[in-house]
């Protein structure tokens, strides 16, 4: 009975870590999938296995691919709301299965680098002006507008393929914000 809950749970475990779509999270799961061998290595009656994966597949492998993946370029994303008061998990769902996790798995699979996504209430303007991410999205009524840089190559290329990745293209503005002033852009 126990064995065959422990083959469960490594299956699943496996499954889950090759068929996520983020990167850390994925590492999480070998982490577990390695913890998950240590015990079932104990269980079998082999503790000294069940230790050297512990120490190499639960502390050791994780942490170093950890590391790996911290090297590993970001692209910093932010959804602005500037007229709510606080952002709540509704609106959050509702940009997210429309435009956020297309442009996430769009990022990981084509351009290979991990989003990096925040949700701010604070104003367009004092985004803008702190610069500290990429792509800044940013809905006003009923259309949403994209703001990046002219250089940056990431931005052109989600630009690119915008009508293959996001649904309702129509309703989205492409703002290059070196070129514009933020009041103008939003008019």
């Amino acid at each position: 009975m126990i064995e065959s809950i422990l083959m469960c749970i490594l299956l699943v475990l496996a499954c889950i870590s090759v068929l996520s779509d983020n990167l850390r999270r994925s590492i999480v799961f070998l982490g577990a999938f390695s913890l998950t061998m240590a015990l079932t290595y104990l269980y079998y009656n082999a503790p000294d296995v069940a230790l050297a994966e512990a120490a190499i597949g639960v502390g050791l492998s994780t942490i170093m691919y950890l590391v790996a993946l911290k090297k590993i370029a970001v692209y910093s994303i932010i959804y602005v709301d500037d007229h709510a008061d606080q952002i709540n998990d509704d609106q959050i769902t509702g940009i997210s299965n429309t435009i956020i996790k297309p442009l996430e798995l769009f990022l990981e699979r084509t351009e290979e680098i991990e989003p990096q996504i925040a949700y701010s209430n604070h104003s367009l303007e004092s985004i803008i002006e702190e610069d500290l991410h990429d792509f800044i999205i940013y809905k006003k009524d009923h259309l949403t507008y994209f703001y990046g840089k002219t250089s940056d190559l990431i931005f052109q290329d989600i630009i690119a393929n915008m009508d293959e990745t996001i649904d309702n293209i129509e309703e989205i503005r492409v703002v290059f914000r070196d070129e514009v002033l933020s009041d103008d852009a939003i008019e």
